[in-house]
């Protein structure tokens, strides 16, 4: 099984389409979607049908819960907390009832691989996981051998019996039979780690690979729409 991992698309049109295309390109058999799809962009809409299209399965993120979770956003910076409750008015109850069905976790024990958008454990409390002490708790909990998660916006590993952690450049990696891991496929729509180019990733189960795709985008032109929405400055001036 060959899939392709995207997640963070946080309503950029520009990166996902971008994403997709190059997706189709490779002919993987599933495509997930790890939460995330609004919040910060201008293409709400626009991106829930394009990943509601395209995902085979898609869970739901911290921004896509606070479209209508009104205390969640206490959490968010002041930015963030305006660019959702922009989101929440833009957005068309039938598109909130889409996001309201998305679950918290998916386990699929068959395929000995989990999805979930924050941490394993306590999955609906969103807990980042930027270190090795942040994954021990998913780990307890993890009941397959290969778990994708998001949130963080940085591609990045983590394993159980190794105890290595890493941070992910764009390329390939093999990985050990009889290892456990988190594994980050990175942004599509928000990249947090000083490289601007979307990151998604390619798993194929079958022959243990694990692959980082970077790739340039219109960022340019989804930062204007940023603008142009009247939405924060920074949400822009981060894509470039």
């Amino acid at each position: 099984m060959k899939y392709a991992v995207i997640s963070d698309v946080h309503s950029n049109l520009e990166a996902l389409t971008c994403a997709a295309c190059e997706i189709e390109r490779r002919k993987v058999d599933q495509i997930i979607c790890l939460g995330d799809v609004v919040g910060y962009g201008a293409n709400p809409s626009e991106c829930l049908k394009l990943a509601g299209e395209m995902a085979d399965e898609m869970v739901m993120g911290n921004h896509d819960q606070a479209v209508e979770d009104v205390e969640l956003r206490d959490w968010f910076h002041e930015w963030a907390r305006e660019a959702i409750e922009w989101t929440a008015g833009v957005l068309s109850p039938e598109e909130k009832k889409q996001i309201r069905t998305l679950p918290p976790l998916i386990i699929d024990r068959k395929r000995n691989v989990t999805w979930s958008h924050g941490s394993v454990h306590e999955p609906q409390e969103f807990h980042y996981l930027f270190q090795r002490s942040d994954a021990l708790p998913s780990f307890k909990v993890l009941e397959t051998d290969f778990c994708f998660f998001g949130h963080t916006h940085i591609p990045s590993l983590f394993t159980k019996r190794s105890q290595e952690v890493r941070y992910l450049t764009a390329g390939s990696y093999q990985l050990a039979k009889g290892e456990r891991y988190l594994i980050n496929p990175g942004s599509v729509g928000q990249p947090r780690d000083r490289n601007p180019k979307l990151s998604f990733a390619i798993f194929d189960a079958d022959q243990l690979s694990l692959e980082i795709v970077r790739l340039d985008y219109d960022n340019q032109k989804a930062a204007a729409k940023i603008r142009k929405a009247g939405l924060p400055a920074y949400l822009a001036d981060r894509l470039l």
